[in-house]
């Protein structure tokens, strides 16, 4: 008895455990998690908290680095992090709280509640605002086209009124998965109008405070005092920048809140308090496109199978914070991390923990590679679009497949993965998997389509530049560019950032990797009248001269 409450003791003082009822092999795999942590993050650097829950009980929770730089102030279980798009569950989970209270339905137009949206075609239903098949452009890049990002900010109401400016989508509502933040802002305002109350008092009065989450706010005012804050840096060239965040979203992202309150939020998955089992099982549903392509994100959460074994997860990322909660729901168990560290230590150390902890029934995969004959690899070069005035070469020479900018003679060489797949080795956790005219790039949790085109650009001297210069307005969202010419190239100037020079990609189009590819409109008399912009997340912004 005295020698376990000696390791008891011991165990607490370095808070390992928080529970002691654990035998000597747990003991071992914790010891593995902990050097593991260790590895991760040091003490006088930015860092993170981390913890495991299992059957309802916390069997873990360690923390290090620094909250705050400046001051060296350490993280502890009461630092406060912003979780950024691990908020979208909490909007899901408010909305069908409303739902089974009879005040909307996940089947409603959201026409009705957002009257300012009429004009857009199509029907698009509160469900489809959550599972990212809705069309409608992405927030961070209409603020950076209008000129607010990277250096300027938005409170959460400047962003709902830009949103409720949209013109068009990016595609008919259900063909596509396209993960944005629109969604979730847009759904926080139905929310807001069906109560008339705001939606951070509603999360605060229907799902943190029954919880007894006390540290936890949807913050939609970057400028407001959150007390006991993470701080968000860069490390360039060894030197921390402050690196805050811009845009004021909640619904979306804009949740601050600790581990501790984070460890409650696991525990009512594992054995709901506030909500039902019913809840999750309808965030789990696999998302079907008009296609009959079946996806693997529900209603806020995103679900998959890691080594065999299945997992329901979702990350969150904004300015330096770094999130992640994972659910193994067969062996109730959670796994949680909240950081202001920049990299990708948070997944990696996600996913080493499960390799640890359920060794016995993860199955590896086999380390048998299928060496892709110089035929296969001859199928998979060409040109292909990763977004609109964003395009990759794919190369084959020999036996190894090469990547390449369009426009770029530097080639990087892709590591054989299998006969279909290859290893990106300049991002974390990516590669590229071949399909017939396509592959997808997978970077982390996110899956990027690229399709194989045909690029034959034009000389400059068969384009009549000047017939494209002048300045050009979108109206909706204020935007004014102008086109002019310099030393015969085409350059777009903006009332913010640098000049951008537009390179030709048909008689009718340029392009621009820093901006996207705008496709030039014309009159009956052969006069540039416009241009439509494209880029990621959105589509078709029309442009006036």
């Amino acid at each position: 008895m005295k020698h376990q409450i000696v390791i008891i003791s011991i165990l607490f003082i370095q808070s390992i455990f928080v529970s002691g009822q654990t035998n000597s092999l747990e003991q071992q795999s914790y010891s593995k998690i902990d050097s593991l942590f260790n590895s991760h993050y040091k003490s006088n650097t930015t860092g993170a908290a981390f913890t495991i829950i299992k059957d309802g009980e916390t069997t873990y929770k360690k923390f290090k680095g620094l909250a705050n730089v400046e001051y060296h102030l350490p993280i502890t279980d009461s630092t406060v992090f912003n979780i950024a798009s691990i908020s979208k569950q909490f909007t899901t989970y408010l909305a069908l709280l409303l739902e089974q209270e009879g005040k909307l339905s996940f089947s409603d137009d959201i026409k009705t509640y957002l009257p300012e949206l009429n004009h857009l075609p199509n029907k698009i239903t509160i469900k489809d605002l959550t599972t990212h098949t809705h069309g409608l452009p992405n927030t961070d890049e209409l603020a950076y086209l209008k000129g607010i990002l990277p250096n300027g900010k938005m409170t959460h109401q400047q962003v709902v009124r830009m949103l409720l400016n949209i013109k068009q989508t990016n595609f008919k509502v259900g063909d596509k998965y396209e993960y944005n933040n629109t969604g979730y802002i847009l759904l926080s305002e139905i929310i807001e109008r069906i109560e008339k109350k705001p939606f951070k008092d509603q999360l605060q009065q229907r799902i943190f405070a029954p919880l007894g989450m006390n540290h936890s706010k949807a913050i939609d005012d970057i400028n407001i005092v959150v007390p006991n804050k993470a701080y968000s840096y860069q490390l360039i060239n060894n030197t921390y920048k402050n690196y805050p965040v811009k845009l004021s979203t909640i619904g979306s992202s804009g949740i601050n809140t600790t581990i501790n309150d984070m460890i409650i939020w696991a525990k009512n998955y594992q054995n709901p308090i506030i909500g039902s089992r019913s809840f999750y099982n309808k965030m789990e549903q696999a998302t079907l496109l008009n296609s009959g392509k079946i996806i693997n994100y529900g209603l806020g959460l995103q679900f998959d199978s890691y080594k065999g074994v299945e997992i329901v997860f979702h990350g969150g990322g904004t300015a330096a914070y770094r999130s992640y909660i994972l659910h193994v729901p067969k062996h109730k168990l959670s796994i949680i991390i909240l950081a202001n560290t920049n990299d990708f230590s948070a997944l990696d150390l996600v996913y080493r923990t499960i390799d640890i902890l359920l060794k016995d029934y993860t199955i590896e995969a086999s380390k048998k590679v299928t060496i892709p004959s110089i035929k296969q690899l001859k199928k998979y070069e060409g040109t292909y679009e990763f977004q609109p005035g964003v395009y990759f070469n794919i190369i084959a020479e020999k036996d190894t497949l090469y990547f390449q900018e369009f426009g770029s003679k530097t080639k990087s060489p892709l590591p054989s993965l299998d006969k279909n797949t290859f290893e990106f080795p300049y991002i974390p956790y990516s590669k590229f998997i071949f399909s017939d005219n396509k592959f997808d790039f997978r970077i982390a949790d996110f899956t990027y389509e690229c399709f194989k085109t045909k690029i034959q650009q034009p000389k400059l001297d068969e384009i009549d530049l000047t017939n494209l210069t002048g300045v050009f307005i979108n109206k909706e969202h204020n935007i004014i560019y102008e086109l002019f010419i310099v030393e015969n190239k085409l350059n777009l100037k903006r009332t913010f950032g640098n000049t951008i020079i537009l390179n030709p990609l048909t008689l009718k189009s340029f392009y621009s990797s820093e901006l996207g590819k705008l496709d030039f409109t014309y009159n009956e008399k052969g006069l540039v009248e416009g241009f439509k912009l494209s880029g990621q997340n959105f589509k078709n912004i029309i442009f006036k001269k």
